[in-house]
């Protein structure tokens, strides 16, 4: 099932207890669904709650050393938990006695897959500095770079920048970077990726533009900001 094709989420995760896509919040917007502004009643869940498993989710929350005896699992390996537990020393021994640092787990993350959607800025840094590779795509055809659009980590997607991913790259249904940022309302995200060459013209798998998604919003003041933003803002202009 491709990123977009994921429903929209109700407080559940996906089925099996896997990792939802990219898009899984909010939906992709379609002609009198979109949400016109205001705040939903419905309690809204982090980017993290939903890429991640109940259990990862309390290595992230604890941020202290995880028990691997404990949390022992073919769903993912545990250079993944110390990479969401922030602990680096750890990270390193599996390193250095031979352990991939592109390992990957079962819905095809890998270690910095992890770090970028628990925004874990020290180990995706130091998994760089280690020769991780931001290239790499997940089931879906998500790369670090769309997770860290997703999860608003503009930090990370300077860093990302710097080490020369492909700002255009598309998932499995076309939907590239820019597109995401669109969608998740991130002006800030949405004009570094401009000003570092994404393709306001390229569309999704079923036809939409940046310009398509900005307005499937509704008539607000940030819809007409993100579709003025789309129009003006030129490729490679320093910021």
């Amino acid at each position: 099932m491709g990123m977009g094709q994921r429903p929209r989420p109700s407080g559940r995760r996906p089925p099996g207890g896997g990792a939802a896509s990219p898009r899984s919040l909010p939906p992709r917007c379609s002609p009198g669904s979109a949400p016109r502004g205001g705040k939903s009643s419905e309690k809204k869940r982090s980017f993290e709650e939903l890429l991640l498993t109940p259990e990862e989710m309390a290595i992230l929350d604890q941020n202290e050393t995880p028990d691997i005896t404990k949390i022992s699992s073919p769903k993912w390996h545990p250079l993944h938990s110390y990479a969401l537990a922030l602990q680096i020393p750890l990270m390193d021994r599996l390193l250095d006695s031979g352990v991939d640092i592109n390992l990957l787990d079962k819905d095809g993350f890998t270690p910095l897959h992890k770090a970028v959607i628990g925004k874990k800025e020290a180990v995706i840094s130091h998994l760089l500095r280690r020769g991780a590779n931001p290239h790499v795509r997940d089931r879906d055809g998500a790369t670090p770079l769309h997770y860290a659009v997703q999860v608003g980590a503009l930090q990370t997607v300077k860093l990302l920048i710097k080490n020369r991913v492909d700002v255009n790259v598309a998932d499995n249904d076309g939907w590239t970077p820019l597109h995401l940022a669109i969608q998740s309302r991130n002006r800030d995200i949405a004009k570094i990726l401009l000003v570092n060459g994404a393709d306001k013209t390229r569309r999704t798998k079923d036809g939409r533009t940046a310009l398509d998604i900005s307005l499937c919003f509704g008539r607000d003041f940030k819809s007409y900001d993100l579709a003025k933003l789309v129009k003006l803002v030129p490729a490679n202009r320093k910021m």
